[in-house]
């Protein structure tokens, strides 16, 4: 039986990858990525089994395109919050809200993310899921920090590979937040404090330990007051 041939009659290869890919991610949704077969996929879409495999070959083959189709329709969103904002803290602010928004509307859509992302749920066994999974939201996080920047006139103050992977980082553990936030206020509250560090580490180079000899920016000198006083006395 060909990709074309079944109880749905013809499809292109697009759209039998497509229709696919939706019984995919309702296998997720359902049963979790430990129910993510191809015969599992291949029984909701009513298909037959070699359908699945002529299309995507191996199950990994499937589990990455779930994820990079899930990536191109979030992603637009995220970043158009972002380039709604020319500062680092605004646009980042913004980033992470939205995505919070998409996850809080749509939690089921992201039960894939959160199995892949945990080694011990790759029935592979050999974390290749797991670094797929990486690389694919680490090079389009990297991709949208240079756009970014290169659209508002930003130089980040350090490499965007590393950006990148504290902005996932931190996106990582405000997601697992708001599973068990039913009214988002606890999960708001870190975001807040953990968005204006982050912001701060991306707009300010590393300066080192300061100058003891110096009070640090920002503070006042500790003999100001002496100082203050022997102004008052030269002025009288």
């Amino acid at each position: 039986m060909t990709e074309d041939e079944g109880p749905r009659g013809y499809r292109s290869r697009a759209d039998r990858r497509e229709e696919l890919l939706d019984a995919a991610a309702l296998v997720v949704r359902d049963d979790g990525l430990p129910g993510l077969t191809t015969r599992a996929v291949a029984a909701r879409a009513g298909v037959a089994h070699g359908v699945v495999h002529y299309v995507f070959g191996a199950r990994r083959h499937l589990v990455v395109a779930l994820l990079e189709r899930q990536a191109r329709a979030s992603l637009p969103q995220v970043l158009a919050a972002a380039d709604a904002h020319d500062d680092v803290r605004g646009a980042l602010d913004a980033a992470v809200g939205a995505w919070i928004d998409l996850v809080r509307s749509e939690p089921e859509r992201f039960r894939l993310l959160e199995a892949v992302s945990s080694s011990g749920l790759d029935p592979d066994g050999d974390g290749a899921l797991v670094d797929a999974e990486r690389r694919l939201w680490r090079d389009a996080v990297a991709a949208g920090l240079d756009r970014w920047s290169a659209a508002h006139g930003v130089v980040l103050a350090v490499p965007t590979p590393d950006a990148a992977d504290a902005v996932i980082a931190v996106v990582d553990g405000l997601t697992r937040s708001s599973v068990g936030d039913p009214d988002g206020a606890a999960t708001d509250r870190s975001r807040a404090l953990l968005v204006r560090g982050l912001a701060h580490v991306l707009s300010e180079p590393d300066r080192g330990e300061p100058d003891r000899g110096e009070p640090d920016r920002g503070e006042p000198a500790r003999d100001e007051p002496a100082r203050a006083e022997r102004d008052r006395a030269e002025r009288d």
